[in-house]
């Protein structure tokens, strides 16, 4: 029941949240409709083909930074990958990151350890990479003067840069943060109950396995891997964004901003079902300020979210069908 009840709040949130939008925004249901029936086939096809793109990139990325001792097959970890990647999605507040760890462990028999420290250094290389797309995309349109009014552009890139170097190292020794937390613990005393010597002893081989999938060689592999996997992400923005209706004349580092900033906004742990709303929210807020009509940066954000998600479903069902078969064929 409680399950069921956070579901159905989160659910009532994100209704909420979007309903706010389209209000402001000025759109209804059949302008959100019509703006569908605008995406071609063709479109739509380019969308899910680096939409896997994606996918195959980020598996790729788990499969460096684990040890080659543990690394489960290839189209094993792509199932694992679609799977989880669709749990992160639609569940909110950003509690379905957590089933990378459980279906890697029942999947591919992953210690929990090494399973958190190859998702947490993961989605520290996500944020310094979005991080610095971001921060180039406002030096270039700050350096061209495409937007004079938009005095923070300068500044916010700025920032981003050495924001996106400092998680960057963050990801490189992650085992120290854990290490003072572990201090800290053993100071209150935590060691001298049965749950605390559990938990520092689950932080001690997560320590382990941060040094490790923190360890140079994996780790710039891991970050080179991480460039072209955010391109397919900004292209699927770009290319389902144009489809649905936003001007063709908006570059390419418009859209990054654009797209960035819905990004970010959907990396929020308050999230709601799906990320609906926080995703609008960012989009919009980027798009408007470049000049782009809200109604149609409404529409449009809106219409990509739906693209996505159907796409994270389609993909995590076909993931969860390969985890099925994978599993039958261990135990045979």
């Amino acid at each position: 029941m409680k399950t069921a009840l956070r579901l159905v709040l989160s659910l009532a949130v994100a209704a909420g949240l979007l309903a706010v939008l389209m209000l402001l925004g000025g759109i209804g249901l059949e302008d959100l409709l019509a703006g569908l029936r605008r995406l071609s086939l063709r479109a739509y096809l380019t969308a899910l083909a680096l939409h896997v793109a994606l996918y195959a990139l980020r598996a790729w990325r788990f499969h460096l930074l684990l040890p080659a001792e543990r690394r489960p097959g290839p189209l094993r970890l792509l199932s694992i990958t679609a799977s989880y990647t669709m749990a992160s999605i639609i569940l909110p507040a950003k509690i379905g990151e957590a089933t990378f760890v459980v279906y890697a462990g029942r999947v591919a028999k992953l210690p929990a350890s090494e399973a958190t420290a190859c998702l947490l250094v993961s989605r520290l290389l996500d944020l310094a990479t979005l991080a610095l797309a971001m921060s180039l995309a406002c030096l270039a349109l700050w350096a061209a003067e495409a937007y004079p009014n938009l005095v923070w552009l300068g500044p916010l890139g700025a920032i981003l840069l050495p924001f996106s170097i400092a998680v960057f190292v963050a990801s490189a020794r992650g085992d120290l943060v854990v290490r003072w937390i572990d201090r800290g613990s053993r100071l209150l005393g935590l060691d001298r109950t049965r749950a605390g010597v559990k938990l520092l002893g689950f932080g001690d081989r997560l320590s382990d396995a941060l040094k490790a999938a923190g360890s140079r060689k994996r780790l710039y592999a891991a970050a080179l891997v991480s460039l072209p996997a955010w391109l397919c992400v900004f292209l699927f923005c770009a290319v389902l964004a144009e489809a649905l209706g936003l001007p063709p004349e908006v570059t390419f580092a418009e859209a990054t901003l654009g797209a960035g900033l819905a990004m970010a906004t959907s990396l929020l742990p308050l999230s709601a079902f799906a990320n609906f709303g926080t995703l609008e929210a960012g989009w919009v807020l980027g798009f408007a300020a470049m000049g782009v009509e809200p109604s149609v940066a409404y529409a449009t954000g809106l219409g990509l979210h739906v693209v996505q998600v159907a796409n994270a479903v389609l993909l995590g069902l076909l993931g969860h069908v390969g985890m099925a078969v994978g599993s039958d064929r261990a135990r045979r």
